[in-house]
């Protein structure tokens, strides 16, 4: 399939490549972009730019291989896409594969095959670092991967002895470009997926935080939270300092990177959990401001946003977005875009998506919200005049993708039928003007995109 000319001006000027920063150049690095995961990428376009009509129809072009329980997916050249799924306990274990971005066809895969009884089997995740590699994740392991060739380094991460399982559910990279990741541990013997994150909060069991030389992979820093950790971690530079913020069962906790330490912050550890609500997902960076919510779990209490000041959390907001929205249950985090001091959330218990805007002095406002069961993280797109917002809806038991226009909810473009369960990672966004979904269940990459309705 020969190169077409890419559509979308911000991505066909953009020039991919390594980077001294965290991440590498590229459209989708992964985790959600950036380190402070605002899930806003600011090289794509939106519906009217790549369809060049308001709304569109969405064509849909399959990768010919299968791919077992996909996660996520991360661009890095043009031609480039790598691919990561599987569970560590499910032969032939997890893996990740290089496709080529024109054709689809498969280039290399290789596997990391992990011991069912010694790990918590859920999913990884894999990045591309600044310095060209490729770094995942998976079970308590973590793998420096050459992209030319799958040729890869890997190292085992810290664990509980005893503790019948530890994964390590993603990670970010520091500005000094440490690999920063914590550990789940499920605490007894269980099956993958959901349920074990309720066992780990029940098993009392800290997580390990560490910081790992991207480079060597040697583990520089590690130390054990406060308790059990549900949801990812986040990293933010403040003047000369970084510090990585965590989601606990009930406060959040700040820990301040050194070159070969983590020093938790007592002066900084919100509560953001009340009696009925339950421990929440990864915490964001808005304008100086760490956003987070709860209820990663089942709840019979509304989903609460909540909003700390980076210096003082002292100064704080929270609000309810569907206060009649009970049960209450969301595996994602609200998208940020600190442009607009902008924050798209959802509840795939409610049925509902909505968009907020946040002040300091008055903290949040409803700007809109609409039906729709969405498991996915939103993707933020398009220029800062003309953004969308990409998301799934689950329906009459099929997955769908639809863009919304961020500022008025209103729907652009809808694609249906995609897989029969939820996608619960995101809608990866590439050069050319297009757009991955990754079908869990028949194990499917997905490409999409626009034209003209």
């Amino acid at each position: 399939m020969p190169s077409q000319p890419d559509p979308c001006l911000a991505s066909g000027t953009f020039v991919p490549g390594p980077d001294d920063g965290p991440w590498y150049r590229t459209m989708m690095p992964f985790e959600h972009f950036d380190s402070v995961r605002s899930q806003q990428f600011p090289h794509s376009c939106n519906v009217a730019q790549l369809a060049g009509t308001p709304r569109a129809r969405v064509a849909l072009r399959r990768a010919p291989g299968h791919y077992p329980n996909p996660y996520n997916i991360v661009t890095r050249e043009r031609d480039e896409l790598f691919i990561y799924g599987g569970y560590v306990g499910n032969a032939p274990g997890s893996y990740v594969a290089r496709l080529d971005a024109l054709t689809l066809e498969e280039r290399w895969r290789v596997h990391f095959d992990v011991p069912f009884d010694h790990y918590f089997d859920w999913p990884g995740v894999l990045g591309v670092h600044g310095n060209g590699f490729l770094y995942v994740v998976t079970g308590a392991k973590l793998a420096k991967i050459d992209p030319r060739t799958g040729a890869h380094r890997t190292i085992e991460l810290p664990r509980h002895p005893g503790g019948f399982g530890a994964a390590y559910n993603g990670f970010v990279i520091s500005r000094s470009g440490a690999i920063i990741a914590k550990s789940l541990e499920r605490g007894r013997p269980l099956v993958n997926s959901l349920p074990g994150l309720y066992a780990v909060k029940e098993s009392d069991i800290p997580a390990f935080l560490v910081a790992v030389d991207a480079e060597t992979l040697e583990v520089r820093a590690v130390t054990q939270t406060p308790d059990p950790i549900l949801g990812r971690v986040m990293v933010d530079k403040q003047g000369d300092a970084e510090f990585i913020y965590l989601p606990g069962l009930t406060h959040l906790w700040r820990y301040r990177l050194g070159p070969d330490s983590l020093t938790l912050d007592p002066d900084w550890n919100p509560q953001y959990v009340f009696p009925g609500e339950q421990p929440g997902t990864a915490c964001g960076m808005l304008n100086g401001w760490v956003v987070v919510q709860n209820n990663f779990l089942k709840a019979e209490k509304p989903l609460r946003i909540s909003a700390f000041h980076r210096e003082d959390a002292a100064r704080q907001h929270s609000v309810v977005p569907f206060p009649d929205g009970v049960p209450s249950e969301e595996f994602s985090k609200p998208a940020l875009d600190p442009v607009h001091s902008r924050v798209y959330t959802n509840d795939q218990q409610a049925a509902r998506v909505a968009a907020l805007t946040f002040t300091p002095d008055k903290g949040f406002s409803t700007v809109w919200q609409r039906s729709q069961t969405m498991a996915s993280f939103w993707a933020v797109v398009g220029p800062a005049q003309g953004r969308n917002i990409i998301g799934t809806d689950f329906v009459d038991g099929q997955d769908a993708v639809l863009w919304r226009d961020a500022d008025t909810g209103e729907e652009l473009a809808r694609i249906a039928g995609l897989d029969a369960r939820p996608n619960g990672n995101i809608v990866a966004t590439g050069f050319d003007g297009r757009f991955y979904y990754l079908g869990v269940d028949e194990g499917t990459v997905n490409e999409l995109t626009l034209h003209p309705d």
